[in-house]
């Protein structure tokens, strides 16, 4: 097996352990802040709070691993993230459980394009795509698992025992991390400057930026108030991280298959457009369901747009860059996640509160198609 394929291995393995336990976060944090009575515009600033910190801070960690290299940044994050995990069940209120799922943004902000920059590094030349599909069939696997466990896990044993073990998960596997290679970074590095100067002038990476914003405020929507108008529709919160856990998990089997196409094809551009207006619709319509099978139904179509839409636009990131620069298009690729995630939280709080989740969920829809349009601009804008 060739060294690489262990690190790829290795890296889709803590990806795994970290995304279920950061997951496991996701439908209990607004459950339980709104049973300690936050309205949802406050469930908005606490997860906005948690997206704009790793928005942020992602551009820096990225170029840092770029010059220190893969490996101390990507287990930093993942300790940072078990230790705010733990730390939530200290706080009640809006304010700390703002600071504290705000810091939680910093771990996966160092975790994520440490990552997804080592799987481009050691990726096979001609089989880009199919790395990132591994990667990011263990990424969705983790966002599946993560809502169902912490679904079960609040519903039998409640909200603070969720985060405990989400906790002890994240903790758990940083064992296996220190198995990977200290290295995992080029020695030709050039200054931040030149290497910002380099990226900038990419448009193939602005126009991945600009999509990742757009199809990531779709899912900020959904991971902030869907599980509000699931459990106005008498949904429980295992059921909420089941329909959750499906979109997951039909994203993560197509992952693979779409990894394939898009590897023969050689083509990116079309299935990011057309991953992104399908993912919009399907957004738009979650208010519109009549019951939990249209949920489910919704859910799987988000998973296969999601993942087509990202494997193009993982792949396209990697293939327009090279080791170099590939921590700062990673790092802006996370900032864009976060950004769009961050955004969604926030300014669709008052939407949802003021004008229902029909105005809300619409709203972030007609955005995720406007985002589809400027993405096709700045792809198919010729090279300065």
């Amino acid at each position: 097996m060739r060294a690489g394929n262990k690190v790829l291995g290795l890296a889709c393995l803590l990806t795994l352990f970290h995304y279920t336990g950061a997951y496991m976060r996701v439908p209990v944090l607004p459950l339980y802040a709104t049973a300690h009575g936050a309205s949802p515009a406050s469930v908005g600033l606490i997860m906005g709070a948690h997206m704009v910190v790793a928005a942020l801070s992602a551009i820096p960690f990225g170029v840092a691993s770029d010059r220190w290299g893969r490996r101390t940044l990507l287990l930093g994050g993942m300790a940072l993230s078990a230790l705010t995990s733990l730390l939530l069940p200290l706080a009640s209120l809006p304010p700390g459980l703002m600071v504290i799922y705000g810091a939680a943004g910093l771990g996966v902000a160092a975790f994520t394009p440490s990552v997804m920059s080592l799987v481009g590094d050691v990726a096979a030349p001609g089989a880009v795509a199919r790395a990132y599909a591994w990667y990011t069939t263990a990424l969705y696997t983790g966002f599946g698992l993560g809502p169902i466990l912490g679904g079960y896990v609040a519903q039998g044993w409640g909200h603070r025992a969720a985060f405990v073990v989400a906790g002890i998960i994240i903790a758990a596997s940083l064992a296996a991390g220190g198995m990977l290679p200290p290295s995992g970074v080029v020695a030709a590095r050039p200054s931040p400057l030149v290497a910002a100067a380099e990226v900038r002038r990419n448009r193939h990476v602005w126009a991945g930026w600009i999509a990742t914003v757009s199809g990531l405020g779709l899912w900020g929507a959904i991971l902030t108030f869907f599980p509000l108008l699931a459990r106005e529709r008498g949904i429980s919160p295992v059921e909420i991280g089941l329909v959750l856990g499906v979109q997951a998990f039909v994203n993560t089997a197509a992952r693979v298959p779409a990894g394939w196409l898009l590897d023969r094809t050689g083509t990116r551009r079309p299935y990011v457009l057309g991953g992104l207006v399908a993912a919009a619709l399907a957004t738009a319509l979650l208010p519109h369901a009549s019951g939990r099978a249209d949920f489910v139904l919704l859910s799987a179509a988000l998973g296969v747009a999601f993942a087509v839409t990202f494997v193009a636009v993982g792949a396209a990131l990697s293939e327009a860059t090279t080791p170099a620069t590939r921590g700062l298009a990673m790092g802006g690729y996370s900032t864009a996640i976060y950004l769009g995630m961050g955004l969604a939280s926030i300014g669709l709080g008052p939407v949802m509160g003021g004008w229902g989740y029909a105005a809300g969920f619409g709203l972030a829809g007609a955005a995720g198609v406007l985002g589809t349009l400027v993405t096709a601009v700045v792809w198919g804008r010729p090279r300065p």
